[in-house]
């Protein structure tokens, strides 16, 4: 420490000379000093050696307190400084005591300097640059060492300006605004003062007491805003206090960043020793200092000598006993005759240890050379990251850091951790205005997962406690906290990325972080192996813009993540976003961004499971897109199986659909060629559920524009529409609201879909007011099936397989109600009927229709659909059924009249319906009463047949055949019917029919016997025999002793009163002539069988009961012996036997 008897040689001398300018100024006042001016700036100039220059004016009051007023002083620097001058001052006001000067004592009633800029200087070589050249001189000065200091009652200091700068570091610069000092005549030195550091505003108060031997018992207090230290000198130690809690005003007072929140809180003692200082009993605490929450100390010393300075601090480090080790110099050497400075760093807790070692090569451009290693048993644990992230197991990081002037580069980086292996170099410039990170980093793996920390738990909120506000996502500044004084260009590169759920590789890309803008640009990576490329650019609460392009999609992989790989498929070729918006936040950004999802051709496949043709759908265009606030829309091009395919969907507002508000509207409209349809529904933004019924709309003009669509070539129908609501819920589907039309048609109804795990339940209930019958005939006008091959046109049963298989996999429970059946505009009647499904099982039962024209259908039916093969079964039972009316009403015919009863009982079992034929079981019953068929204007195709049979039996035209009755029964076995009762009565003709038909090959071989009533016919009838396909058999006329070859034909011909038996089910009235005259005959047949023989005895009865009944049926069946003796007379007129007619093959009684 420099004496203070030298620091105040110099003031000495100058007293003195003030003295005695004070006598001469006294005698010529101002005058004389502006003309000894230059004078007075030489004698400064050598007594300080350096030159001072007064350039403004010089003035002088007279009184006991004479004042100097000096303007524009100036005093030079040395030749190496790195500016003029050291000291510039615009004013400076000296007020002293006369009369104390005579006794050589220096009383300053008043000091003022104004407007002056200090820069003070120093290098290693050259020293400092107040270190003035008169000194040395005024070593040997005589003024006595115990010259009492000099009194100066105020000391003001105004806007100045004082600097220092040592080893060519930046300067330090302190604007003082104002500052007051006192010192008095025993040494007690007072000072309080306002000044700018750094930008940031102190106040401070400074006492002490300066003696001959230094100076003593001072105190030290400043204060900014929101930080204070207190130091106090006792002795030769000085204790002392700091806290801090702004991180800014840290960060612009020893001018490095700081993050924000950061605060200190420090107490310790310091003392001067030897050979340096020293600071011990360190204690307080440090918070968000990097990072760290919190770093209590709890004891600590720091030594500082002239060739080593050693730091250890013992704390807890995040509530972890943590040990901070630093030295730097190696103790045998001054810092400054070293050639290099070794350095060693350490900080360990129980499972974590940083190891720092190198050394610093100082010079013109110091250099620092380190090697930095990382390591411990759990990455998470460390202070940085406790909290941010997952457990990753064991880490090790390591690298090399050179530092070169304001350069400082990372080499060799390595760090593993999890399973990522992370490598690369990067560099940080420091003399810049913003700190610049460059370099690039690798990684062979990258596992993400430890970034991803898990949600935290929800806290439950007690009873009686008011909930924190939180603020909502959209409402977040939309920013990355980043400071300003930091800038990164970063090239990054990932091999393999593990940890998340979308399958990422070979990632690029090049991130810039500048001032408020963020960016990544050439970025790419492959996703789930699609390519991936483009980048992004945000700047920080104002703007942002991405721009994304993938490569060719392939939908099976996306279908595979999805569980839906064997019903989905295709591909598209690319896919393109781009966003760009303005705002401070998400919200912002959302609700004023235009964003654009936009894919270009491809196609998807659905449906490719079950063996069936899929769907295949052309993709031309597909576009998402959601434009300055407004709705989202979705728009699709394309093509399904030739037919043009065009989907329109408007949802609600970008930021609604993403906040997830509490209901969010969706309108669909979908163009499929003709088809037509619209959906509207609203979703739970929530959960993202259906909220409410969704309402759905298809209009179609015809059937057959679905032709192409199903690959069946479909007939030609009126336009019809469906539409109604749908509520889903996990369990169920409702549909309510239902309406069907087609033509005049309308089905109302309601049905509820149950999902469960064996397959759908529906249930529910259809009805119509009015149901016309003609709006179905298009449905039945031709094959609703591709061509069969020509094999199958022989058959009338086809033996495509059944798809009753598909019954296996829903149940159902549905009530039909029709209760006005139309055709066109004539009535036709009302039918029900109740439909159960359940197990694979289907029973129609019952299912009744009420005809207007007279007469009902009841009937029952049923399908095995779980057995192997499938059983169906049917029971139908027809009563006063006036078919002629009927036949009008639907537009078949006008020309036949009659009523009929109807009963069949059948059940079978095959995969086809010509399986299920093949082996039918049950029979048919007809009984047909009086009725009228005008031959001429019969349909074509039974025209043909009646054409082709009439002449057979001897009625070659007939224009009218007058029915009186006709009664029959078919008995199936194993699919072969056989007919032993058929008995038809005309006004003309009476015929009995036995035969079978066998639907195992579709073939019949039946014969009609014809017994004329007019005798004039007698020689024309022959019995006529059908046989051949079902489709086109033949008739020609035979003789009855044939039929003996055919089992049960003569039994069923020769013998009536077996009908009786055949008809006992029917329970018709016995009005009918044919049953009552077959009842007739099987009673009188019973009566006399054992005495005259039943040939003869038959034939006797039947014709009294004829008789009875108009003789309607006479002759109908001859004497057994009669009949042989036709059958021998038919044997000798068979050599002109004529070649049977056969009917048109396109018969089918339609």
């Amino acid at each position: 420490m420099v004496e203070m008897k030298q620091v105040w040689r110099w003031p000495a001398g100058v007293a003195a000379m003030l003295l005695l300018l004070v006598i001469g100024l006294m005698l010529t006042a101002s005058f004389w000093l502006n003309v000894n001016r230059d004078f007075l700036a030489a004698r400064l100039s050598e007594t300080l050696g350096r030159e001072v220059s007064l350039n403004g004016e010089l003035a002088l009051g007279l009184s006991l307190h004479p004042t100097l007023v000096a303007e524009n002083i100036s005093i030079a620097n040395p030749a190496w400084a790195s500016r003029a001058n050291l000291l510039k001052l615009k004013k400076l006001e000296l007020q002293l005591s006369l009369l104390p000067l005579l006794n050589g004592d220096l009383v300053v009633k008043r000091l003022l300097l104004q407007g002056g800029d200090l820069m003070l200087e120093s290098t290693e070589k050259q020293g400092g640059n107040w270190e003035f050249a008169g000194e040395k001189a005024e070593e040997t000065s005589t003024v006595p060492s115990e010259m009492r200091l000099p009194v100066i009652d105020k000391l003001q200091l105004e806007e100045l300006r004082l600097a220092y700068q040592g080893g060519g570091a930046a300067p330090k610069i302190l604007r003082v605004k104002r500052a007051e000092a006192s010192l008095s005549a025993t040494g007690e030195l007072q000072v309080t003062a306002g000044f700018d550091y750094h930008s940031v505003d102190l106040s401070g108060r400074f006492s002490g007491l300066i003696t001959a031997a230094g100076i003593s018992n001072t105190s030290l207090g400043l204060k900014t805003e929101q930080s204070e230290l207190h130091a106090e000198l006792k002795g030769e130690q000085v204790t002392w206090e700091v806290t801090a809690n702004s991180s800014d005003e840290l960060s612009r007072l020893i001018g490095a960043y700081l993050p924000e929140g950061a605060s200190a809180d420090l107490q310790g003692a310091s003392r001067l020793t030897g050979s340096g200082v020293q600071f011990f009993d360190l204690k307080g605490w440090l918070r968000n200092l990097y990072g760290f929450d919190e770093f209590a100390v709890a004891d600590g010393s720091v030594k500082v000598t002239g060739d080593r300075v050693e730091v250890d601090l013992n704390g807890l480090l995040e509530q972890r006993e943590t040990r901070l080790q630093f030295s730097l110099g190696e103790g045998q050497q001054t810092f400054a005759e070293a050639a290099n400075w070794p350095l060693e760093a350490g900080a360990q807790t129980d499972s974590d240890r940083l190891t720092v070692t190198g050394a610093i090569i100082p010079g013109e451009k110091t250099v620092t050379n380190l090697t930095i290693r990382l390591e411990g048993r759990e990455l998470s644990h460390l202070p940085l990251l406790k909290g941010k992230l997952r457990k990753t197991g064991a880490f090790q990081i390591e690298g090399q850091m050179s530092a070169e002037g304001s350069q400082v580069a990372f080499t060799g980086i390595n760090a593993k951790f999890g399973g990522s292996d992370i490598s690369g170099a990067l560099t940080l410039h420091l003399d810049q205005v913003a700190t610049r990170i460059q370099g690039g980093l690798q990684a062979r793996r990258l596992d993400l997962a430890p970034f991803f920390s898990p949600k935290p738990k929800p806290q439950k909120v007690q009873a009686g406690t008011k909930k924190a506000s939180q603020k909502g996502l959209f409402d977040m500044p939309l920013e990355v906290s980043w400071p300003e004084s930091l800038a990164l260009d970063l090239k990054l590169s990932a091999k393999q990325i593990a940890g998340l759920a979308l399958p990422l590789q070979k990632l690029k890309g090049h991130l810039k972080i500048e001032g408020k803008t963020v960016g990544i640009g050439g970025l790419q990576l492959r996703l789930d192996g699609v390519p991936l490329r483009g980048g992004l650019q945000m700047k920080n609460g104002e703007r942002l813009t991405a721009d994304l392009t993938s490569g060719p999609v392939a939908l099976e992989k996306i279908a595979s993540r999805l569980g839906m790989d064997e019903n989905l498929g295709g591909d598209l070729q690319q896919i393109q976003l781009r966003f760009a918006g303005n705002g401070g936040t998400l919200g912002e950004l959302l609700a004023q961004g235009e964003l654009r999802v936009e894919t270009s051709a491809g196609h998807i496949v659905f449906g490719k499971a079950d063996g069936s043709t899929p769907l295949d759908l052309a993709i031309s265009r597909v576009q998402f897109a959601s434009l300055n606030g407004q709705n989202v829309t979705l728009n699709a091009e394309g093509g399904l199986r030739s037919e043009f395919f065009n989907l329109q969907a408007t949802g609600p507002e970008l930021t609604a659909l993403v906040q997830g508000k509490s209901s969010l509207p969706v309108t669909t409209k979908i163009t499929l060629g003709k088809t037509q349809g619209a959906l509207s529904l609203h979703l739970d933004g929530v959960s993202g559920k259906l909220k409410g019924p969704l309402s759905f709309l298809i209009h179609c003009p015809s059937l057959q524009a679905l032709s192409k669509l199903t690959g069946v070539e479909l007939p030609e129908t009126l336009a019809y529409r469906l539409e109604g609501e749908a509520m889903a819920s996990k369990e169920q589907v409702v549909f309510s609201k239902l309406l069907a039309g087609v033509g005049k048609s309308r089905i109302v109804g309601d049905l509820q879909i149950g999902l469960r795990d064996g397959g759908p339940d529906i249930r529910g209930e259809l009805r119509s007011e009015i149901f016309d019958l003609a709006d179905l005939q298009p449905f039945f006008a031709g094959e609703a099936q591709p061509q069969e091959d020509l094999s199958e046109s022989d058959w009338l049963f086809s033996g495509h397989s059944l798809q009753l298989s598909l019954l296996t996999h829903f149940d159902m429970n549905l009530q039909l109600k029709l209760p006005k059946l139309v055709h066109r505009n004539a009535p036709v009647g009302s039918m029900h009927a109740s439909v159960d499904l359940s197990a694979g099982e289907l029973h129609l039962d019952p299912v009744v229709l009420k005809l207007d024209s007279g007469g009902s259908f009841s009937a029952a039916a049923s399908a095995n659909a779980a057995a192997t093969p499938p059983q169906l079964a049917m029971q139908l039972k027809v009563s006063g059924f006036d078919y002629g009316v009927l036949l009008e009403r639907l537009d078949v015919t006008q020309d036949v009249d009659g009523s009929a009863d109807f009963a069949m009982d059948i059940s079978g079992s095959g995969w086809s319906l010509r399986e299920v034929a093949a082996g039918l079981d049950g029979h048919l019953v007809l009984v047909g009463g009086e009725g009228r068929i005008k031959n001429q204007d019969l349909p074509f195709k039974l025209k043909d047949f009646v054409g082709t049979l009439l002449p057979q039996m001897g009625l070659k035209d007939e224009p009218v055949i007058d029915l009186n009755c006709l009664v029959d029964r078919l008995d199936f076995n194993k699919g072969v019917g056989y007919t032993r009762s058929m008995l038809i009565d005309t006004k003309k003709l009476t015929i009995a029919g036995s035969g079978e038909i066998d639907l195992r090959d579709e073939t019949l071989h039946m014969i009609l016997n014809p017994r004329p009533k007019e005798l004039t016919l007698v020689s024309l009838t022959n019995p006529v025999k059908l046989e051949g396909r079902l489709h086109a058999p033949s008739i020609k006329p035979t003789k009855l002793g044939t039929l003996k070859t055919i089992a049960g034909v003569a039994a069923g011909v020769a013998n009536p009163a077996y009908l009786l038996l055949a008809f006992g089910d029917v329970g018709v009235s016995e009005e009918n002539p044919c049953l009552a005259a077959v009842r007739q005959t099987e009673i009188a047949a019973k009566a006399k069988q054992g005495a005259g023989g039943l040939t003869g005895e038959v034939e006797a009865d039947l014709t009294n009961q004829l008789d009875r009944v108009g003789r309607t049926i006479k002759k109908v069946f001859s004497p057994l012996e009669k009949i042989l003796g036709l059958e021998q007379k038919q044997k000798d007129e068979s050599k002109g036997e004529e070649k049977p007619q056969v009917i048109s093959p396109l018969l089918d009684f339609e």
